[in-house]
């Protein structure tokens, strides 16, 4: 079950990857909209800055799961690289364990906080943005994080993909 996971899960994050592309040229054009209506036609869009700024959020944080999906996040790994195989498989499974729970973490109080904002129906000052929602994806994506940790970690003590995720991880 868990070796059926990958295929999936990589059409969807490219799907992600798409969105948040789309995102990203939104965020664009509605800065040089407000540029040009601001310098040559003499009138300014209302709280675009502000949606420019919750389109990054997204961006920055929906990324980092994709990118902890393909495993690339940087590494300073020149001194493990030199190890033997077995201390590196050991600090492979430590790193595993420490993104687990730091990811776990900021991922259940990120969800406490949205709770808040939510009942508050707090809004962005300009745009009237409920801020529930930018601050969703801080919560939403270290939840991936942590579940796509725990699924590669499973996958390695099950030896599901144990090629992939050892080709990954560069072991």
């Amino acid at each position: 079950m868990l070796r059926s996971i990958d295929k999936p899960m990589d059409a969807l994050v490219r799907c992600i990857e798409r969105v948040l592309a789309i995102g990203l040229l939104i965020g664009i054009f509605l800065n040089v909209v407000n540029v040009v209506g601001r310098y040559l036609a003499g009138f300014a869009l209302n709280g675009v800055d502000e949606i420019e700024i919750y389109i990054l959020i997204w961006i920055a944080f929906l990324g980092a799961a994709l990118v902890t999906w393909r495993d690339r996040h940087l590494r300073m790994d020149v001194l493990i690289g030199a190890c033997p195989l077995a201390v590196r498989r050991v600090m492979a499974l430590f790193e595993m364990a420490v993104m687990l729970a730091v990811s776990g973490f900021v991922a259940w109080q990120s969800l406490k906080y949205v709770e808040r904002m939510y009942a508050l129906g707090a809004v962005s000052d300009i745009a009237h943005i409920p801020t529930w929602i930018p601050h969703s994806a801080i919560a939403l994506s270290f939840a991936a994080i942590a579940l796509i940790v725990l699924v590669r970690g499973l996958q390695r003590i099950t030896g599901a993909s144990a090629d992939d995720a050892m080709e990954r991880a560069g072991l």
